[in-house]
């Protein structure tokens, strides 16, 4: 299960780089939340915790960091931080913001994208790297 995550992860992550590249930032943060999410559910899985049905999973990573090697430890605050910020950006990113009446093109920017990008790729980076050191392949 882990290792399928991870490749629908990869999958969903040249997405976004490729909706980054036609500068549709708004598709970018919203996939790269979706690649990020599977990562972090792939790594819960592959220590055998069975992850919580959100898009957040951040805290269930922090409450199980025992069984984390202490090099992935050492990253959690990073894994954190990307997965609360795309997880807030998620709605909007698909839905715009109504209250102001914007549609999601028009609430991101390349920069916003390019962030979103480096954290599921961070995450992913990370992820394949736990996974061949507990299964000797990712």
């Amino acid at each position: 299960m882990a290792q399928n995550y991870l490749s629908d992860s990869t999958s969903i992550l040249s997405e976004a780089k490729a909706a980054r590249n036609s500068e549709v930032h708004h598709r970018a943060i919203r996939l790269s939340q979706e690649s990020l999410k599977l990562t972090l559910k792939a790594i819960l899985r592959a220590v055998g915790i069975e992850y919580p049905k959100e898009h957040e999973v951040s805290d269930a990573m922090k409450e199980n960091l025992e069984k984390l090697p202490d090099w992935f430890r050492s990253q959690m605050a990073y894994l954190e931080e990307g997965s609360v910020w795309l997880s807030e950006r998620r709605g909007p990113s698909m839905y715009g913001d109504e209250i102001a009446g914007k549609p999601a093109s028009e609430l991101f920017t390349a920069d916003d994208s390019g962030k979103a990008v480096e954290y599921a790729d961070r995450a992913l980076e990370l992820a394949r790297k736990l996974l061949d050191e507990i299964f000797g392949t990712a």
